[in-house]
């Protein structure tokens, strides 16, 4: 089925459909054509042609095509510095145990290339005049922002697992499920999640950690045994006790509510949500009849760097959030401009804010009424000391190891570290100390001591 449309494409984007028209057939596919549809602003454009593969990157020659899926029949072209996928239509055969695998069929037909997709509101096709689509229900299905999976559930899971995670992706972002049947589907398959690479799981979650109704899917992959699929330490959260006056909510739902508290921000959520995964290994019951967990904090940072690891997420991605789990205990009544300042030069000023962040939501994801008083100190004197540009790690310091070096005539080695931790420390407590005379001389006077 066919219907005339306009959708908004770009310059790029019409120079490649009539190019690809100019040789066969071209249609845009996917993401582009649903979120033009819904209203959404939309991202990476696909395309998917009946041109043969090595017939497309010679047409397409001049502009860095890369081979990217050729068993697929996928190329990668760049046009003004935008990356755009052409694919050719196919027809997915049979139940692979890997995806890599997938034995496949070409085809000249839209409609048989459709109906390999995974959701209904994917099954649509744009070529720069009409739409394509299966049947008139597909198009309510997207009208009313419902998802539902094209034909057999239970197959077009079992073609590719990770369809659960984007069916979960696709309600984050405001979808709606079909009825409580796909639901049931879903859970029901949800252990072949296992089969799938990490890498793709956590590029799928990624993109829900980044949604705005967090709290809904969470608590919903939660329900489902999906978080558990994916984190399988998330289980002992589930419905534990903190028997404790200061908390309101179970493990999971103070983990999930704390969460909900800031904007999507993967560094910061991934964070939060792992922030208390520790708890159940630390729990005691205190003479007072409390629920305590000593020490989880650093269980907590321990499980969650073995997590992302597992799950594959960078070397630096995992440093940040496993630091902000480490130090996410705030009780401090106390704060001073040193204080910030040693904690500015622990996470840098980027990831500072994501500090007072993480402390904030962990304090009002406990039981109420909630003091704020020593926080808002802390952003005071933040702002203060970045105003006047004050030094607040080793880089800042007005002379560095070499100087040290020839001044003290001493060789190098690790003493150079501690001299310089050293001064760093007095001038935390004292900036006008930063200069170099004053430097050299509490240098010398450590070096003394030392001996």
């Amino acid at each position: 089925m066919n219907r005339k449309i306009s959708i908004k494409i770009d310059n790029n984007i019409q120079f490649i459909l009539n190019k690809l028209q100019q040789y066969g057939q071209g249609y845009i596919v996917g993401g582009y054509v649903r979120d033009s549809l819904v209203g959404y602003e939309p991202k990476d454009c696909d395309f998917v042609t009946d041109i043969e593969y090595d017939r497309l990157l010679e047409i397409f020659k001049e502009y860095n095509p890369k081979e990217i899926g050729k068993h697929f029949g996928i190329i990668q072209i760049n046009i003004n510095g935008i990356d755009y996928e052409i694919a050719k239509m196919r027809q997915d055969k049979g139940i692979p145990k890997d995806r890599k695998n997938q034995e496949i069929e070409f085809t000249n037909d839209i409609y048989e290339d459709l109906k390999r997709r995974d959701f209904t509101i994917n099954s649509i096709a744009y070529d720069g005049e009409k739409i394509y689509y299966l049947n008139e229900m597909d198009l309510d299905h997207l009208k009313n922002r419902r998802i539902k999976f094209v034909g057999e559930i239970d197959k077009r899971i079992k073609e590719d697992p990770l369809r659960i995670m984007r069916y979960f992706r696709f309600i984050s972002r405001g979808f709606n499920a079909y009825d409580d049947c796909d639901i049931r589907k879903v859970i029901s398959n949800r252990e072949l999640l296992k089969n799938i690479s990490f890498e793709r799981i956590r590029d799928e979650f990624n993109k829900i950690l980044e949604s705005k109704d967090i709290y809904s899917i969470l608590q919903l992959m939660n329900e489902t045994g999906i978080l558990t699929i994916i984190i399988p330490e998330w289980e002992t959260t589930i419905n534990f006790e903190q028997r404790n006056k200061h908390h309101l909510y179970t493990v999971d739902q103070h983990i999930l509510k704390a969460v909900e508290c800031v904007e999507p921000d993967l560094i910061t959520r991934l964070a939060l949500l792992l922030h208390d995964i520790g708890k159940p290994r630390c729990f005691t019951i205190g003479e007072d009849g409390q629920g305590h967990f000593y020490g989880h904090e650093k269980i907590s940072a321990e499980m969650a760097e073995i997590i992302l690891k597992r799950l594959k997420y960078d070397n630096k991605t995992i440093e940040r959030v496993v630091k902000l789990i480490k130090y996410h205990i705030f009780y401090r009544s106390e704060i001073d401009s040193y204080y910030v300042k040693k904690m500015l030069n622990r996470f840098g000023e980027e990831d500072i804010y994501r500090f007072i962040k993480v402390i904030e939501a962990d304090k009002i994801a406990h039981t109420p009424p909630y003091d704020f008083t020593s926080i808002d100190k802390m952003k005071i004197y933040l702002y203060q000391i970045l105003k006047d540009k004050l030094p607040i790690s080793i880089k800042d310091l007005e002379i560095d190891g070499k100087e040290i070096l020839e001044y003290l005539d001493i060789k190098q080695g690790k003493i150079v570290g501690e001299i310089l931790k050293f001064l760093l420390n007095e001038v935390l407590n004292r900036p006008e100390l930063n200069n170099r005379n004053e430097l050299l001389k509490l240098a010398e006077n450590y070096i003394s001591k030392k001996e």
